[in-house]
């Protein structure tokens, strides 16, 4: 892969947008003597922050009055000298620095770049990199304090001792297929071996899970609400939304693709997907959205199944109660307020009437 990795990179890392301060970053082999061409302010050692101009070198014009830091060595966060401009944050300034910097020699950083320097620098592991990512891209605070968990390279040590019990069964295997002969060398029976190829297993499953349960709570659980044409999809979708996120009409087979809308309960996303009523039908299209519905509940973690009183349960209601074997399913009587007598149900009553979901 070319990555340009001895070149010098520059970015705009505090964002491109106006600001009090904006913050543009130089790493990289060339970094002090691009920025020797352009500061009046003294070159400081590592770990210090100088005053000074930033000048145009082909008009002597001042672009702006800075403050840089200057990050000498590896002992930072990229691993190779680095330098950051502490600029007025207005877009035009920043971006003058910006050119000037390119101009002078320096590379537009592309997306992540820094971090993965930082990763083949030896200065963080890549567990660590996309938790600085994830971190970044949170959007509630229990995505943020997941990210923020995986910073103590726990994840790391538990994936080399899952290497390190590949590698002992490994030897072993080999050591009993090379010097079988030998006396002297505990012999590997099958029992023994399918014990600890099961251990390992059990623990990668683990491993598993948890990194599995994380992405669900960091990307959001899929929730699909699935059922006849006319149940009330589209509107519990709306009154989860509050908005008009789905057309609504008494038309049976109005949705005819998925829609989507996020929704948050106690900091945890859930993505409402609200999909095509399952019925028979020789229209194509309303056939293709039935194939996406059977689809999103095969991707789903929570199916919620809606009926209404009046429906008659179908063969269509049996398969998505059968797809919907190792979700957690939740069957849904909508339109609750049409029924008088609700004891003895074994079902949620919701009321997108009433506004009760």
């Amino acid at each position: 892969m070319n990555n340009h990795y001895n070149d010098t990179i520059v970015a705009i890392s505090s964002g491109n947008i106006n600001q009090a301060i904006s913050i543009i970053r130089i790493s990289g082999p060339e970094a002090i003597e691009i920025i020797k061409k352009i500061y009046t302010g003294k070159i400081g050692k590592d770990k210090t922050i100088t005053y000074g101009y930033i000048k145009d070198p082909n008009n002597s014009k001042i672009v702006d009055e800075v403050l840089i830091n200057f990050f000498i060595g590896n002992k930072n966060y990229v691993g190779e000298d680095t330098i950051e401009i502490n600029a007025h944050g207005g877009i035009i300034v920043t971006n003058k620095i910006l050119n000037l910097i390119i101009a002078n020699g320096a590379r537009l950083a592309s997306r992540g770049e820094f971090s993965r320097r930082a990763f083949l620098n030896g200065k963080i592991s890549l567990e660590k990199a996309e938790a600085i990512n994830s971190l970044i891209h949170a959007k509630t605070n229990i995505q943020a304090e997941i990210a923020i968990k995986q910073f103590d390279n726990k994840d790391n040590e538990i994936i080399e001792q899952l290497e390190q019990q590949l590698l002992t069964i490994i030897s072993i295997i080999e050591i009993n297929i090379d010097y079988s002969d030998y006396n002297d060398i505990e012999q590997m029976d099958k029992t023994k071996l399918i014990k600890l190829v099961s251990n390992l297993k059990n623990n990668i499953d683990l491993v598993i899970k948890k990194s599995e349960s994380a992405s669900d709570v960091y990307n959001g659980i899929k929730v699909a609400l699935v059922g006849q044409p006319n149940t009330g999809k589209s509107s519990i979708l709306n009154l989860l939304l509050n908005k008009e996120k789905a057309i609504v009409t008494d038309i049976a087979g109005t949705t005819r693709d998925i829609v989507e809308g996020e929704y948050e309960i106690n900091g945890i996303p859930f993505k409402i997907i609200d999909t095509a009523g399952i019925r028979k039908t020789e229209d194509k299209v309303e056939s293709i959205g039935i194939d996406r519905s059977i689809n999103a509940i095969k991707e789903a973690k929570i199916v919620v199944h809606l009926f209404n009183p009046n429906q008659i349960q179908t063969e269509e209601d049996n398969l998505i109660k059968e797809l919907s074997n190792d979700k957690i399913y939740i069957p849904v009587l909508n339109k609750s307020d049409l029924i008088k007598d609700k004891k003895n149900i074994n079902f949620v009553l919701t009321s997108a009437k009433e506004k009760n979901v």
